[in-house]
């Protein structure tokens, strides 16, 4: 019990230093690019790095975790993506049907703009599956278990989503759960590829709606009628409503792995 403490610290300390850092570099104005132009090129090459540094500690290298191409590797990206892209419209069409709210074109959107833009969401969620479902997450899953993998690194992933703390429940119910989604994907696929397209796609599919950043969006989400404290709530509990449906999932499927590879080993 003890080694394995220590073993799960040790692994942690790679997503916790990298969310220091970060947070460091945003309370600093050095006049660092924007995540969304060279920023997110910039903290995945500090993922990498700070990969790299723990892996030449343990004497491996990246293939030993699984971080290397092969002819697969688009592959399980584009499937991946396809099914991120078909989950997240799947749940923007049950919100708008069960909801007040409508999807509405944004006046002369900017195509070009809106598509070099989106292009910046994948190495922003290559980073995030580097450092949150990379090293650390191998570690722990083959030292103690899957579930304290998905468990922990879902906490952290939420942390990551806010360092203050003060829309950390909020950040549980949005990342941490397709924390889980995204740990049952790498794990299941045996590398990131699988997982980023899965990411990716989830972002792209809420910014071209407006859920993530206005600047590009071709569609918006907004109230065919005005807003009220019911219309506000009933959107709420359809979102919530969805968010567990996606929770029972990520638990269902990291539970059957989870069983499956008992029953490899025995």
């Amino acid at each position: 019990m003890k080694n394995q403490f220590i073993q799960t610290t040790s692994a942690l300390i790679l997503p916790i230093s990298f969310m220091g850092i970060l947070f460091l570099l945003s309370a600093v104005s050095i006049g660092l690019p924007d995540k969304y132009e060279l920023g997110g090129v910039m903290v995945t090459g500090i993922a990498l790095f700070m990969t790299f540094l723990v892996l030449r500690k343990d004497k491996k290298t990246f293939k030993d975790i699984g971080y290397f191409w092969e002819r697969k590797t688009p592959i399980r990206f584009a499937y991946g993506f396809l099914i991120g892209i078909v989950i997240t419209g799947f749940m923007l069409f049950l919100l708008v049907n069960f909801s007040n709210l409508q999807f509405r074109q944004k006046t002369n959107p900017n195509i070009l703009s809106a598509v070099l833009w989106l292009l910046a969401f994948f190495p922003l969620a290559l980073m995030e599956e580097i450092i949150f479902r990379g090293y650390a997450f191998i570690k722990i899953n083959e030292n103690v278990g899957l579930w304290p993998a998905q468990i922990l690194l879902a906490l952290l992933f939420a942390w990551y989503h806010d360092f203050t703390g003060l829309t950390f429940f909020n950040q549980l119910l949005g990342p941490g759960i397709w924390a889980l989604i995204y740990g049952i994907a790498a794990v299941w696929s045996k590398g990131l590829a699988l997982p980023t397209g899965i990411h990716m796609a989830i972002n792209v599919v809420l910014a071209l709606f407006g859920q993530k950043d206005d600047r590009h969006a071709i569609w918006n989400l907004a109230y065919d009628t005005e807003i009220t404290p019911i219309l506000h709530e009933q959107t709420e509990n359809v979102g919530l409503v969805m968010q567990m449906v996606i929770l029972l999932i990520g638990i269902i499927l990291t539970e059957c792995y989870r069983r499956k590879m008992i029953k490899t080993r025995s």
